[in-house]
Order: C-alpha cells, then structure tokens, then sequence
C-alpha cells in the first residue's frame, strides 16, 4: 500500500532549472544508478533487467505485447506475435488463448493446459518471453512532458515520472497520486511517497500496471479531484460514480459531465 510523505524541492526527481543545473544532473545519475533504474548503469545492466523483467510479478500481460512461445519439444508450435486487442494470443495450431491481465508464469501455464485439454501436446513445457512491451500508462500534472509513457517491467511511479522528464519546480510532491482502474471501472487513488522510495527503494506493491495514471499536483488534493473530473470523467472511461482510497481516507463522490 502506497504511504503519504513528502520529498524536498532540490530532488533529482525535478526539472533543473540553468541555475545549480550540473549539480542536480549528478544528483539526478547518482540516484538513478542507487536504485537501478535501466538505461543508467550501462548496457549490460540494461539487458539484465529486462531479462528479469519480463519474470517480474507485478507485470500483467496486456493488448500490444510482444511475445514469442517456444516448446522445446515440439518446435512446430514455436510462435512469436502481439496480444490481440481483445487480450488474446493466437497459436496458429491451437487458436485463440485468453491470457490478458496474467503473469508470465500464469500465461505459460494456461498455454500448457489449453494443450493437453485439447490433446494437441499431452507434456507440453512452452517458454514465453516478452519480446516487447506495448502497455502504457499516463503520467500527468506538474511534469516536463506529460502524456503516455510505454510501461516497461518493473516501471513504478518515479520511474515513470523519470520517463515523463522529472517534477517541475511547481509540483507538489508530498502526495503523488497513482490512480488506477477498480472493480466495475471505478477509479481507486493511492498516496505515493517518493522521499521513502529513494530512501528505501520501492514497496513490494508499488509496480504500475497498464492504463494506470501517475498524476503530481500542484498545490492540493482540490486539484487532484478537479483533474479527475476533467480528464478522467470526460475523457477516460471510468464510471460516472467515483469510489476512490486517499490515502487510509474512502472518498466517494458523484460528478456531472
């Protein structure tokens, strides 16, 4: 569960401006290469964290995803393509396979099920690797360049903020907000603090998953609740009704549009 805190206005995690801008640049490596963000440690880091990546939890396969299933067994069946928009994946000998929102492990497993199920491969052991990511998320608010970002493996909130250019000197950053798809649609809103993030590296649950909204206000949670009706309400399609968690506050409201 994300906590509440805050994070000091010289973080690397903002905007330099011309003045003191060598400076936070250091700031800003050395604290990316402390958690080991990719594409700061080098290439060979890079490829490493990908590789584990693709096995990481946290990631739930999504429509645009790249994958490529290997048997090593039976390489007839060895197939590479995307996730379809409906969060299926083709096997040309099986057909379709509902595995949206699965792990790798979990997509893996029911590939090997739908195998002996339909007595194609009785001791089927296929491999799955995603070969790209095609999830996204959105990061919005008092950023550098907001907008959609790829969600690659292991991506949380700070990274993504990286991605999005860093915080502008105008963001309030004691309560980044992660708004993410609920059951039924409704928005859920949790409290990221990124001060213990670079203090003690992220929690267990702090990964984001595809569609989610990394939002940094400006001055208070008013604005927070005012972007939701803006943009979310009209634009994103959540329900009308908003049952959202702010913090270990439950917040619910109903907006017109």
């Amino acid at each position: 569960m994300f906590m509440e805190g805050s994070i000091v206005s010289g973080s690397p995690l903002f905007v330099a401006s011309p003045r003191g801008a060598r400076a936070r640049a250091v700031a800003l490596v050395a604290a990316l290469c402390c958690i080991g963000l990719p594409g700061v440690a080098g290439a060979q880091a890079v490829g490493a964290d990908m590789a584990t990546s693709q096995l990481e939890p946290e990631y739930r396969l999504g429509p645009g995803d790249e994958l490529s299933v290997k048997f090593p067994y039976n390489g007839e069946l060895d197939h590479a393509g995307p996730v379809g928009p409906d969060g299926r994946f083709t096997l040309p000998q099986v057909g379709t396979i509902a595995i949206a929102n699965m792990t790798v492990s979990q997509a893996t497993e029911t590939i090997a099920t739908t195998l002996r199920r339909d007595g194609i491969v009785e001791n089927a052991k296929p491999s799955l690797t995603i070969t790209q990511y095609g999830a996204s998320v959105f990061v919005g608010g008092e950023v550098k360049t907001p907008g959609a970002v790829r969600l690659t493996g292991g991506m949380d909130a700070f990274r993504a903020i990286i991605t999005a250019g860093g915080l502008l000197d105008t963001a309030k950053s004691k309560r980044i907000v992660v708004i993410r798809r609920g059951p039924e649609g409704t928005p859920q809103m949790h409290y990221v603090d990124l001060r213990a993030y670079l203090k003690h590296g992220p929690p267990s649950d702090a990964g984001l998953r595809s569609q989610d909204i990394v939002f940094v206000p400006k001055s208070s949670i008013a604005e927070v609740d005012l972007w939701v009706d803006q943009y979310i309400n009209k634009v994103l399609p959540f329900s009308r009704g908003l049952n959202y968690n702010l913090g270990n506050a439950a917040v619910g409201a109903v907006t017109s549009r």
